[in-house]
Order: structure tokens, then C-alpha cells, then sequence
């Protein structure tokens, strides 16, 4: 019995060594331009997002708001449509704005001390909290961005 103690121990730390819960950290685009429907209950449109230093735009393709770009730089979200401008505080302003939505979902991501990407069939799921709830972002496995949705509402941006 004394030689088999010793004996266990040693192959358990040669099996369990090799063991390590897996740390998912793919790279999230930092800039990008892309097709996207947004969705929020029964209504949707089709947009171009673009995402950059500055901010998120986002370019109404479809509805009666066809032309319509609205600009989010974290603290001012600025409607531009037909040469007319308008800007208003964030603080003060529907939370359901896309641009607003992406804005935050990535200022979250960026300044998180750690995300931790977990792996899903095809590609990566990130959550977290933004102002109007909890959101889930789901990466393709190229890296690519397939969604972001948010649990509590029927809310969602779908990338092309």
C-alpha cells in the first residue's frame, strides 16, 4: 500500500498536467464596415455599419428613413439626413439606437479588464452589459461578426 500512494500521485500529475480549462480570446475587429439588418420587434432595416476611432455610423439603406446616418461617438449621437444635422447627448437618447447599441457593446468589449470568448459551434460567444440590458455577440470562427442580440428585449443587429 505504501509503494501505491506514491505510485497514483505520480501518474495523476502526469495525466491532470496536461489539463487546462481552454481561455478563448480571438481578436474582435477594431475597425469595420459591414451590412447588417437591424430588428427591433416587428420593425427592421437594412444598414451599413461602420465602426472606427471615432465612433460607429450607421447608413439607413431601407424604410421611410432611407439616407438617414446617424453617428455615435460615445457621448453625442448626431442624425445627418438630406444636408440637415441635428446632435443630442447619448445620456438623453433612446438606448435602442443602433448606433448607440454598437457603440456600447464595443466600448464594453474594449475596456473589459478580461473577456473571455467561450467557444460555440462556428465561432465565439461574448456577453455582457450595456444600457439597455444584457447582450450577446457572436463571432464566426474568421473572425468575422455573425450578431448581436439582447436577452431581455427582441432587439438584434444581424451582420452580412
Amino acid at each position: 500500500m505504501k509503494k501505491f500512494v506514491p505510485l497514483f500521485l505520480a501518474i495523476s500529475l502526469i495525466v491532470f498536467s496536461g489539463c487546462k480549462v481552454k481561455d478563448y480570446t480571438p481578436e474582435l475587429p477594431s475597425d469595420f464596415n459591414l451590412s447588417a439588418v437591424v430588428t427591433s420587434g416587428d420593425f427592421s432595416f437594412d444598414c451599413e455599419i461602420c465602426k472606427n476611432n471615432d465612433g460607429v455610423s450607421v447608413d439607413v439603406l431601407t424604410t421611410s428613413a432611407q439616407g438617414l446616418r446617424m453617428n455615435c461617438d460615445g457621448k453625442n449621437l448626431t442624425f445627418v439626413y438630406d444636408g440637415c444635422s441635428y446632435a443630442v447627448n447619448t445620456s438623453g437618447f433612446e438606448k435602442t439606437n443602433s448606433a448607440i447599441v454598437v457603440y456600447e457593446v464595443f466600448d464594453y468589449l474594449n475596456s473589459a479588464e478580461q473577456i473571455n470568448a467561450k467557444k460555440i459551434e462556428g465561432g465565439y460567444k461574448y456577453e455582457g452589459k450595456i444600457s439597455i440590458g444584457d447582450f450577446i455577440l457572436i463571432q464566426n470562427d474568421d473572425n468575422s461578426l455573425k450578431e448581436i442580440t439582447m436577452k431581455t428585449s427582441q432587439y438584434s443587429i444581424k451582420f452580412k
